[in-house]
């Protein structure tokens, strides 16, 4: 609005302007219209206090009139550049401002665990289980990581390993195993998964697969 105020302002004076250098153009061809009237006049023999007193009159004019015409042309462009410096800088902030409008695609990921089983091997865990894609693509390697604790539920050691498919889309299934040596107590263990992106959340469907059979 703020913007639109000051064109229209701008546009008046510039108009202004150029009516105010109209005036003085015509005023200035009347004055040189009368010099040479006053000159002819002079030399048919008119009275030379009137052809100089109309001289004094028109040099006066034109000084006076000068001087207003430059200042009101240098505040009409002074204004168009204010306008077009305004019109620049929104530009960015329009452009902004409808990059944030648009949306972004949210990428659903999530995982089920199917199936979870142990076994030992000497004082190494190993842990096998499979997965399936419920979401979105996952783009990366997943990595299956196994956390095992103690009876008294403290932290005893931790391990990692990608699953077996580099790639899992949505609706496909891999199987995962992750062996961690030197393990001499196991009260119990969990896993989850991730990528280079963070955590991908799970859902443990053993108990539902368990409870359906």
């Amino acid at each position: 609005m703020l913007l639109l105020v000051v064109t229209i302002t701008a546009v008046a004076v510039a108009i202004g302007a150029a009516a105010y250098a109209w005036r003085v153009r015509r005023a200035d061809r009347l004055r040189s219209e009368a010099r040479v009237a006053t000159l002819a006049a002079a030399i048919d023999g008119v009275p030379e206090d009137e052809s100089s007193s109309m001289f004094e009159r028109a040099p006066r004019s034109g000084l006076q009139g000068r001087p207003l015409l430059k200042l009101g042309v240098g505040f009409a462009m002074a204004v168009l550049i204010i306008v077009l410096i305004a019109m620049s800088g929104d530009r960015p902030r329009a452009s902004a401002d409808s990059a944030r409008v648009i949306p972004q695609q949210q990428v659903h990921q999530e995982l089920e665990l199917l199936s979870m089983r142990h076994s030992r091997s000497g004082t190494a865990l190993k842990v096998t289980g499979l997965v399936r894609n419920s979401g979105d693509a996952v783009k990366g390697s997943i990595m299956a990581v196994v956390f095992v604790f103690d009876r008294q539920g403290g932290f005893v050691a931790s391990g990692r390993a990608p699953i077996e498919f580099a790639t899992i889309a949505s609706g496909d299934e891999s199987p995962f195993q992750v062996t961690i040596p030197d393990v001499s107590e196991v009260g119990r263990y969990k896993v989850s998964f991730r990528t280079e992106a963070g955590v991908v959340p799970h859902v443990d469907r053993r108990t539902v697969l368990q409870a359906s059979k």
